[in-house]
């Protein structure tokens, strides 16, 4: 492995290759950075260059440790630096802290695994191939898969529209195919009238 010594400035920590879904977390940037002003040494971050002496730094593995860097003013940071693109770096930073550094959480694998399925080219590896390059079981890869291309999210029951756009409302009771509308009917007004006084009820 050749490391070299790549000035902080000249790095570029694409959102895109950062595949944790909380981003890099604050308290571990001061745990680390107050480690490197007591004289820890960390290991090395992975960069990808294409080669060009002019072109920038894309990092792929290491992100809490450059902003730690950083945070505490140094001006370089030991790298190995690989031939590759942004894209190089998203691949292998999908799979990156799958053994060491801060673990991965679930969310964060299963952000992996959807920001590779949800690539034109990636999406067409197998299951198989995508979970060896994130680090996970190609079932759950399977699984993602299948959620993503059949768009079913779950979701809370809704009342349907109508195609108005309205919500309908409920279908007022037939009254007059009860039997008590049939009993009214059977009678006259002068015997309702009645029984209503009987039972102490205003007419009016």
């Amino acid at each position: 492995m050749h490391l070299i010594e790549i000035e902080l400035s000249a790095i570029i920590t694409d959102d895109s290759a950062q595949i944790r879904v909380a981003g890099t977390n604050p308290e571990v940037v001061a745990e680390y950075a107050e480690a490197l002003q007591h004289g820890a040494v960390f290991p090395p971050v992975v960069l990808f260059n294409d080669g060009n002496t002019d072109s920038s730094y894309f990092a792929a593995d290491g992100f809490h440790r450059i902003a730690a860097a950083r945070a505490i003013g140094k001006p370089t940071i030991s790298a190995e630096v690989r031939h590759g693109t942004l894209r190089d770096a998203i691949i292998f930073a999908a799979g990156a802290n799958s053994t060491h550094g801060l673990r991965r959480t679930n969310a964060d694998k299963r952000r992996a695994v959807t920001v590779l399925l949800s690539d034109p080219q990636w999406s067409k590896w197998s299951d198989r191939k995508i979970g060896e390059a994130v680090g996970v079981d190609h079932k759950t890869v399977g699984a993602i898969r299948r959620e993503l291309t059949s768009g079913e999210i779950p979701h809370r029951k809704t009342i349907p529209k109508n195609t108005s756009g309205e919500i309908p409302h409920a279908k007022p009771v037939d009254v007059g195919s009860s039997m008590v509308a049939r009993l009214f009917a059977s009678l006259s007004d002068e015997a309702l009238i009645a029984e209503c006084r009987r039972r102490g009820l205003e007419v009016l």
